[in-house]
């Protein structure tokens, strides 16, 4: 196996050096499979994973990230908040202590409201990409209310440094503006997910009237970010917390099919893309998907995690949406070469390359540390890509 370069080589991969360039750049090839159009090759983007995130910071990704740098399309993550509610936090009195030990950081929020203070707190291991929230701001009734009671300030629309990321990716990908929640997870800010669950079946009335005001909030720092510069792909949080177990079809139909819609056509009216981040059941949720108007779903899971299979989705999708994933993370973790190779050669057998799928693990990895069969069949799973989407 051919030893990685350093992250600090690697920064700007040449599409131009690779072994099999195809008809079209890497970027290209995104473009066309989220515009859903027939492509030379079949598309693979390893979800949460490029030369620009901090993977490229820890040796375990190295062999994985030359080997993508050669055959992989990026779709590079530009962070972008919501900040709490889509409200400036500078007109509330909060207060934040951080305490390091070890490689463990704790954050405590403490949030003064009119109705009294409320407290998060979250936690953060450095071999771990990602915070844990340990305690969420609202868990009840009167702390909603608490909530509620806070002065609201719009959220200043910021995409700083988008030109010069767009300029270091080049042709090797796109950047896509993550983090940007519908207006119902806007609405359920700082809310425990257990709270959440009770208010969206026994409080349906107020939960109305509470996404309504987060649309009109979410509509104008869209608008607001779109001139600014964010695109040219959003990657939308919306559907993945409301899916079958968790509430039915009908509460997506009402609460977030119609809100979801009119953000995705205003952002389509500026000639960008929209991928909608969902794990978990799709079966039901790939017409509302194409209701709401989305380009692409990832990180579209294979059963049983998922209820339907990659050929059911893609009929289901009709040509209009993208399917992203596919691959489960824990598979590269415990089967072996040859069952991952089986595996991908019958996704491209079933998501072709007619701008219908996209060949990736279906889930971000979040560990600094992976062993080798992780990394062996990772490297695997896109070679067999390579090997069978031609």
């Amino acid at each position: 196996m051919t030893t990685a370069p350093s992250p600090v080589q690697r920064r700007k991969p040449n599409p131009s050096d690779r072994p099999r360039p195809g008809a079209y750049t890497p970027r290209e090839r995104m473009l066309r499979a989220l515009n859903h159009q027939k492509t030379d090759r079949l598309p693979i983007s390893p979800c949460g994973l490029s030369p620009y995130t901090w993977h490229a910071d820890f040796p375990d990704y190295w062999p994985i990230l030359d080997v993508a740098e050669r055959h992989c399309e990026f779709l590079c993550k530009l962070g972008i908040s919501t900040g709490h509610g889509l409200s400036k936090a500078d007109a509330w009195n909060m207060k934040t202590e951080k305490e390091t030990l070890g490689e463990r950081k704790t954050e405590r929020m403490e949030l003064p409201t009119p109705r009294g203070t409320l407290t998060q707190v979250r936690v953060h291991d450095r071999s771990v990409g990602s915070w844990a929230t340990a305690k969420s701001l609202v868990n009840d009734m009167d702390e909603l209310d608490a909530r509620d009671s806070l002065p609201f300030e719009p959220l200043d629309a910021r995409v700083d440094g988008i030109r010069e990321f767009e300029a270091e990716i080049g042709d090797a990908g796109l950047v896509y503006c993550s983090g940007i929640q519908n207006a119902l997870l806007n609405a359920c800010w700082g809310m425990s997910e257990e709270f959440r669950t009770v208010f969206c079946f026994t409080e349906q009335e107020r939960l109305r009237r509470m996404v309504e005001t987060a649309q009109e909030r979410l509509l104008d720092y869209t608008t607001r970010l779109l001139d600014a510069g964010a695109g040219p792909v959003f990657r939308w949080y919306a559907i993945e917390d409301f899916v079958e177990p968790m509430m039915p079809p009908s509460f997506v139909d009402e609460f977030i099919v119609p809100y979801d819609r009119e953000i995705v056509r205003l952002i389509h009216e500026r000639g960008h893309k929209v991928v909608m981040h969902c794990h978990g059941r799709l079966g039901a949720q790939i017409e509302r998907m194409l209701a709401i108007g989305v380009d692409g779903v990832d990180c579209a899971e294979s059963p049983p995690q998922n209820d339907i299979d990659l050929a059911g989705m893609i009929e289901k999708a009709e040509g209009r949406l993208a399917i992203w994933g596919y691959i489960q993370y824990e598979d590269l973790a415990r089967k072996t070469g040859d069952e991952i190779e089986a595996m991908v050669r019958a996704a491209v057998e079933a998501g072709g390359t007619e701008g219908r799928y996209i060949l990736s693990q279906a889930a971000s990895p979040w560990t600094a540390e992976i062993d080798a069969r992780t990394r062996d069949n990772w490297i695997r799973m896109i070679e067999a890509g390579v090997r069978y989407g031609g």
